[in-house]
């Protein structure tokens, strides 16, 4: 999938319509973009959840 395609299905995966982040430009496989979404994820959860707190 593209990184634009990749980019929409993250929107719709986290229920964030204007979601924006840089994604790199190459053609994402199934396993790249479970990958990509799981270290946002982690990223959320550990940098910003953690400000919060």
């Amino acid at each position: 999938m593209t990184p634009t395609e990749v980019l929409e299905r993250l929107r719709v995966e986290l229920e964030l319509p204007f979601f924006e982040v840089k994604v790199e430009d190459k053609i994402f496989t199934e396993e790249d973009y479970q990958q990509f979404k799981g270290d946002l994820l982690r990223y959320f959860d550990e940098y910003v959840r953690n400000v919060e707190n």
